[in-house]
């Protein structure tokens, strides 16, 4: 996309002359989207882009539906498909439905408010309304708010407002819900037991359906390592490779190429899973072998139509009988005539695409304007009482072999071919002669379908939506599972990903090793889905430095409410003298306040110098009467929240902290495994006097204060995961 230039306005231009330079030179950048396809079926004045290669481009109005499809009007479409032509084709972003339904409530409401569909009358009127309207039809309407607010920020920049503004969203985004819906939406997310034991069980049958080998398999690989379902498009037939460590061992890596920025990489596979993912591949090839020499053969041969029994032995460009046009495209006409056959079953479907390259429809024309729509003239047999013997209608066009040819890789092959995907700055891309998964079109369909296809084309085996439907038993279709006899066991193929995620996380890794491992850039987090008590242990733990003999004599002493020496809690460093420590109604504190004050002020809770020994059951009441007492804050506090109140979102933060400490300290003093008399130090949250007075100066950030913490602290999103537990 190097030779793509960015619209920049002139200063000189009205707001109304910028929208129409701004529309021309989305008009001479829309050809330039598609440069590696092999035809240019793309227009300006289609009202969908989708199938021409920028997915989800379809300019309808809000309402509109598949059986009521209503189209944006102009001028509010140029400038709509000016955004998609900016976003999709100069920026290379993939997804623009976020865009586009912003800007159908927009449309929406300039006409309502202005009466015309000019968007350069847009103002924060227009946007409240549009507002208004997302909040009353979507559950996400915040979300697309933001779009909005980019499009005034870019129609601000470009100059097509002929009043300025700036706009925030007065949409605030919502809550997680409760505690309880939350740990139910994590819990949607991983995969369950029964289908993880279901795949186990299949895969490991003698399975003779190719639709259920495909899908194992591509599950099989999807379980090997964290991957997109999407991703498997790119996957070559000979993915993998072997790589040795330090110690001369040899691990298994995959060939992958992630989604969402991430790029090439090769993945190493998941311990355990070596076989199960050669297996995979072994078995994929069996079945993709003759489709991949198929696809060889059609990118080898553009020119030739593809070769099987029905094809008449004639030239290119010989004329053809309807007879031998429908053996050509197999074609059954048994229930009319070959000339109907023709027209209705293949000429007409063809008509009936949206995006055909110029040579399919200069084939198509010329078929349709010299079709005959008279009813033919009758010719009777020599017996006038014998009845019609056959109709000849005067039909203009020549059918031929190389005519047919253009037109069924126009019908039969994906718009990308020869390649699995669309085209990407900097991507390696793969041919289908060269894919793990490639098949042949309708093969996977059973023979008595009525959506049974002629296979001439190749298509991915393990489409996304393939194997969301073979998973889930959607659109009337029984699911493998249900094939089997696995009733009510469906699963998504994304939760493949979380499962793996999880169980990185339980092992220990980083998150940036888990990220790169993933083939991600960001959002690591969300892919956690540890259970409460598992994170729990993070906030607080023992300390190395904990004096963990005498443990007896310490509780004693805690019992007996005898004084309670420095030596009694931990070993002296160097020029430490020992003394009475202090103890408060949470546990030992072993801050020396015969050096200074509190520097917390009281906040226990806070303070690395907390000491909680475990079997001090008084100290551990007092902590559950703390938590009972935080948790009344916290709900109040998360309701003010809610009514937007100033400082709420601090409360949130602090309340929900400190609730969290006394959870997870109450779950460590009762845990089995720690012997009465141990000791459980806190974790410190790196404020105090000195630090919250610097903060309120300017002289440290407040991140830099936590990022000091974050390896004994969770982060705010572990946070709300773990104050599940709490709920109960």
């Amino acid at each position: 996309m190097t030779d793509i230039i960015d619209f920049k306005p002139k200063a000189s231009l009205a707001a109304a002359e910028q929208l129409e330079v701004f529309i021309e030179w989305a008009k001479a950048t829309l050809p330039k989207g598609i440069p590696n396809r092999a035809h240019d079926s793309i227009s300006w004045d289609m009202n969908s882009w989708h199938q021409s290669g920028i997915e989800g481009a379809a300019f309808t109005r809000l309402g509109s539906s598949k059986k009521a499809r209503i189209d944006m009007q102009p001028p509010f479409s140029d400038f709509a498909k000016a955004i998609v032509v900016y976003h999709s084709v100069f920026l290379g972003k993939k997804r623009i439905a976020g865009f586009l339904r912003a800007l159908q409530v927009i449309e929406v409401a300039l006409l309502e408010l202005s009466g015309k569909r000019d968007v350069t009358q847009l103002s924060a009127t227009v946007c409240n309304r549009a507002c208004e309207h997302m909040k009353a039809k979507w559950k996400n309407a915040y979300a697309y708010s933001c779009v909005i607010e980019q499009l005034v920020k870019f129609m601000m920049n470009k100059g097509l407002l002929a009043k300025p503004f700036r706009w925030n969203s007065p949409l605030k985004l919502e809550g997680r819900g409760t505690l309880k819906q939350q740990k139910q939406n994590r819990e949607k997310k991983l995969p369950s037991r029964e289908s993880l034991l279901a795949l186990g069980e299949l895969f490991n049958n003698n399975l003779t359906n190719r639709i259920d080998i495909v899908v194992t398999s591509a599950c099989a690989l999807l379980l090997s390592q964290p991957a997109r379902v999407g991703e498997l498009a790119d996957v070559e037939h000979d993915c993998i490779l072997y790589k040795e460590d330090d110690n001369g061992n040899k691990r298994m890596f995959l060939r992958w190429y992630a989604e969402k920025g991430f790029g090439a990489t090769t993945k190493p596979v998941m311990t355990g899973m070596e076989l199960v993912a050669e297996r995979a591949i072994k078995r994929m090839l069996s079945i993709t072998e003759e489709a991949r020499n198929y696809a060889a053969w059609l990118e080898d041969h553009p020119g030739e139509f593809p070769p099987h029994e029905g094809v008449p032995k004639k030239g290119l460009d010989d004329p053809l009988t309807y007879m031998e046009a429908c053996d050509t495209l197999k074609l059954s006409f048994e229930r009319r005539s070959s000339r109907g056959t023709f027209k209705l079953d293949f000429i007409n479907r063809l008509a009936k695409s949206k995006s055909l390259s110029p040579a399919a429809k200069v084939i198509l024309d010329e078929i349709l304007d010299g079709w005959d729509t008279s009813k033919g003239r009758r010719i009777y047999a020599k017996d006038k009482g014998s009845g019609i013997k056959r109709i000849e209608f005067d039909d203009k066009a020549a059918i031929t072999l190389r005519k047919l040819n253009i037109l069924v890789r126009e019908r039969y092959l994906p718009k990308d071919f020869p390649y699995t995907s669309p085209f990407e700055e900097g991507k390696k891309r793969v041919k289908y002669r060269d894919a793990l998964f490639t098949i042949r079109t309708g093969a996977l369909l059973e023979e008595k379908s009525i959506a049974k296809r002629a296979d001439f084309g190749v298509e991915m085996s393990a489409s996304v939506n393939r194997m969301s439907v073979q998973l889930s038993g959607k659109h009337a279709v029984k699911s493998l599972f249900e094939r089997h006899g696995y009733k009510g066991v469906s699963v998504n193929t994304h939760a493949f990903r979380h499962e793996l995620n999880t169980q990185m996380h339980r092992a220990g890794l980083s998150q940036l090793l888990i990220d790169a491992f993933s083939g991600r850039t960001s959002m690591g987090s969300v892919y956690n889905h540890e259970t409460v008590e598992e994170r729990t242990q993070a906030v607080a733990a023992v300390h190395p430095k904990t004096k963990q003999s005498n443990a007896e004599k310490r509780l004693e002493k805690i019992k007996t409410n005898e004084p309670i020496r420095l030596t009694d809690v931990t070993d002296l460093d160097e020029g430490s003298q020992d003394r009475i420590v202090h103890q408060t109604h949470v546990g030992i504190c072993v801050h020396n306040f015969a050096e200074m004050p509190c520097l917390k002020m009281g906040a226990c809770l806070g303070c690395g110098k907390l000491a909680c020994v475990k079997g001090d059951d008084v100290k551990l009441q007092n902590i559950k009467e703390e938590r009972c007492y935080l948790k009344e804050r916290y709900h109040k506090a998360a309701e003010a929240q809610s009514r937007g109140e100033f400082g709420a979102n601090e409360w949130v933060k602090k309340v929900g902290q400190d609730l969290l400490k006394c959870d997870a300290l109450i779950k460590l003093l009762e845990n089995p495994e720690l012997e009465d008399g141990d000791i459980v130090w806190n974790a410190d949250n790196g404020w105090n006097l000195t630090n919250n007075a610097a903060s309120m100066a300017g002289l440290i950030e407040p991140e830099v204060i936590e990022a000091q913490n974050q390896e004994a602290l969770p982060s705010l999103d572990e946070l709300s995961a773990m104050l599940d537990g709490i709920e109960a």
